[in-house]
């Protein structure tokens, strides 16, 4: 949603009550709710009813660029009045307006700073209180994060507070499902807005924060299962978007970077996806780079199995045949990994 005000916009300032709309679409972004809020912005050709500044419909909010621009003004006077100064009583309002200039500009780092501040508040506290709080915050983010918001969805300063969340409850000693984070809130992030590289790299972090720093080993029963889910999961996430290139690079680091430490266990893992892949790339001809960039970094390592490197050039010349155009992407794929096979995975 572009920040630049029409005529049109401007004019609807003079002549509301902006604080009645403040009021309401504040209301509905404060809302407790089990689910994720699930924002849109309505078109100019989709106009809310008089007297009706926000649309709610269980936990869905649709709201007008108009409507939020008014409400963002209201938002600010409150957060300037109270930012420096708040007592708990005013605690209220400044989450609230925050959280109305967050919908409007996802980079308003003041006040993701402030909702971080007001949370702090209570880390001394009752341990109870203070992750209750979290839980409510990371609610609130993954709903921003996960909406048809275009902006928010690939917002480093939302995906950064989402981290800062994840730490302070992993500083409480509490378990995270990162499982449950890829499918509820990265995959979908990364189907709002593609090649979504903040949602790939917030779901490394995740990895490497929530599963390398477990007791376990790489070959425990537990880990073992996690890392087959994961794997399988994104593949199947790569197949269903292969033009998506940070997709296939989280995918790359899970098979170089996670699982058993058997050479045998971890060629089969690799030559499995790989072959997976390659079938639906002569299937369905692709020559999409993501998808030869992937498969030739793995066919050039040494956690691939010859069968794997042969079907990856009998696939280039397949597809070359069906795809002339695409031969540029093939040939560079295939040249790639003649100089550099071998040379990775160790």
């Amino acid at each position: 949603m572009s920040r630049a005000l029409d005529s049109e916009t401007v004019a609807s300032l003079k002549t509301s009550n902006l604080l009645t709309v403040y009021n309401d679409i504040a209301s509905a972004l404060s809302t407790k709710s089990s689910k994720l809020l699930e924002i849109e912005f309505l078109p100019k050709s989709h106009p809310l009813p008089d007297g009706c500044n926000v649309l709610i419909e269980g936990n869905s909010i649709a709201v007008t660029k108009v409507k939020l621009v008014q409400a963002f003004i209201v938002a600010r006077q409150v957060f300037l009045k109270h930012m420096k100064v708040c007592d708990q009583e005013k605690e209220k309002e400044l989450r609230d307006a925050t959280a109305v200039m967050l919908l409007l500009d996802p980079e308003y780092l003041t006040a993701a700073n402030t909702r971080k501040r007001l949370i702090l508040r209570y880390e001394g506290g009752s341990r109870s209180e203070f992750e209750e709080f979290l839980k409510d915050e990371l609610r609130f983010v993954d709903g921003y994060l996960t909406s048809r918001l275009h902006r928010h969805t690939k917002s480093p300063t939302v995906w950064s507070h989402r981290r800062w969340i994840l730490e302070k409850l992993k500083d409480l000693n509490m378990e995270h499902d990162i499982l449950e984070d890829l499918g509820s809130v990265v995959l979908i992030a990364a189907e709002r807005h593609p090649r979504n590289y903040y949602a790939w790299s917030h779901m490394r972090w995740l990895v490497q924060v929530f599963h390398n720093s477990r007791t376990r080993t790489a070959d425990d029963a537990k880990s073992q299962s996690d890392y087959l889910k994961l794997t399988s999961v994104v593949k199947d996430w790569c197949l269903k978007n292969p033009s998506d290139i940070s997709g296939f690079a989280f995918l790359l680091f899970c098979l170089f970077n996670l699982g058993p430490s058997s050479t045998a266990a971890r060629t089969e893992r690799c030559s499995g996806i790989c072959g997976d892949v390659l079938r639906l790339a002569v299937s369905f001809k692709w020559t999409y780079e993501s998808v030869w960039v992937f498969l030739r970094t793995v066919v050039a390592s040494n956690i691939c199995t010859e069968q794997t490197r042969i079907e990856f050039h009998q696939a280039i010349e397949t597809i070359s045949t069906a795809r002339p155009d695409g031969r540029p992407v093939l040939e560079a794929a295939k040249e790639w990994h003649q100089r550099n096979q071998k040379d990775l995975g160790r």
